[in-house]
């Protein structure tokens, strides 16, 4: 009995597909845009995903050194969701590795001590945003909601595959 509900809960609830080699392009069409979160913390990953739901595609990474092998793929993520502080490194790190990219996602910084300072630094040197943790919900989805306004039609052709 207990295998019949598991079958039947997976049948109901099935993960969206992920992309891989074999996605057909179709498919890669029909997929949200992509946002790679770089955290340790696995809670901060669940929160996006739940907060954005189906909305954008949620790649996840938890070092700077995770980070670099969804960033060096063809298909790099549109925007990047990154704690300050990673174990092995910082969000400066991953800036300035992106900052080399043809095509450069947003940078969206994440901190607990999201302070004056912090924001100074992130907007100077040139990231998109702060969003202080605990995450709220309405102001994750506004400062996403205003990366899709800024950059919608970069995301449409990425989604595209162009």
């Amino acid at each position: 009995m207990s295998t019949l509900k598991s079958v039947r809960a997976r049948r109901t609830h099935r993960a969206k597909p992920r992309l891989n080699k074999r996605t057909s392009r179709e498919t890669v069409a029909q997929q949200p845009a992509g946002i790679l979160s770089i955290s340790p913390s696995a809670n901060d990953h669940e929160t996006l995903r739940h907060i954005l739901e189906n909305a954008w595609h949620i790649s996840v990474a938890s070092t700077f050194s995770d980070a670099i092998i969804h960033l060096t793929r063809e298909r790099a993520p549109l925007v990047v969701i990154c704690e300050s502080q990673l174990p092995d490194g910082t969000w400066k790190d991953v800036f300035n590795h992106i900052a080399r990219c043809p095509k450069p996602p947003i940078l969206i910084v994440t901190s607990r001590l999201a302070d004056e300072y912090l924001w100074a630094e992130v907007l100077n040197l040139g990231a998109y945003d702060v969003l202080s943790k605990p995450f709220n919900e309405r102001e994750v989805r506004h400062v996403l909601g205003s990366v899709w306004e800024r950059r919608g039609h970069e995301i449409h052709a990425h989604a595209a595959g162009v």
